[in-house]
């Protein structure tokens, strides 16, 4: 009945249903009424007509009959009866601190043990091989970067020193030529 209902509605919205009887229905039902307020929200919508200052949305009574159906005391099934529990056995409690131990023992032994290998394996293969170009097997320090002492003292010899002043000077000499064909060419 409720859908017919709400068809007339339409209908009566669009002036195509012409009986008093659905008039008297929506005064009396307040589902009907507010399926009347919402068509009419949509009508205005759709024509473009609608202002800001109509939406409301009054949703306060459902809020409060959510809460009010609310179970707020309700017993938790999940939880464990304290009664039920029982504490372990001293003896039991041993072993497990035991088998903690163990575990960190071996863990620590584990990792000995790979270190061990490791250093064994570089140094076997460092005897091994006959460093004709002066590189350890474990180069820590990456190729073509130059190492400073440590204490931050550089020192250059006098070769790389006049090797830098020979090319500042020839980067000087091509930055001026540059200089005067901009110059000259204007």
């Amino acid at each position: 009945m409720q859908i017919e209902q709400k068809e007339q509605l339409s209908s009566l919205m669009d002036g195509e249903f012409t009986h008093d009887h659905i008039v008297d229905e929506v005064s009396h039902n307040e589902s009907l009424q507010s399926c009347w307020h919402r068509y009419h929200i949509v009508r205005d919508t759709m024509r473009g007509e609608l202002h800001s200052s109509s939406l409301t949305l009054d949703i306060s009574n459902q809020i409060a009959q959510a809460i009010a159906s609310e179970d707020l005391y309700n017993p938790l099934t999940d939880q464990p009866n304290i009664n039920a529990t029982a504490l372990p056995k001293a003896e039991n409690l041993i072993w497990i601190h035991l088998k903690d131990f163990f575990v960190k023992v071996s863990q620590v032994g584990l990792a000995a043990c790979v270190t061990l290998g490791i250093i064994a394996g570089v140094q076997y293969q460092q005897s091994q091989t006959d460093n004709v170009n002066g590189t350890p097997t474990l180069n820590t320090v990456p190729v073509g970067v130059n190492i400073a002492p440590v204490g931050g003292i550089h020192q250059q010899n006098d070769q790389q020193l006049l090797e830098k002043r020979q090319y500042d000077k020839i980067r000087l000499l091509v930055q001026d030529y540059e200089l005067q064909k901009r110059l000259n060419a204007h």
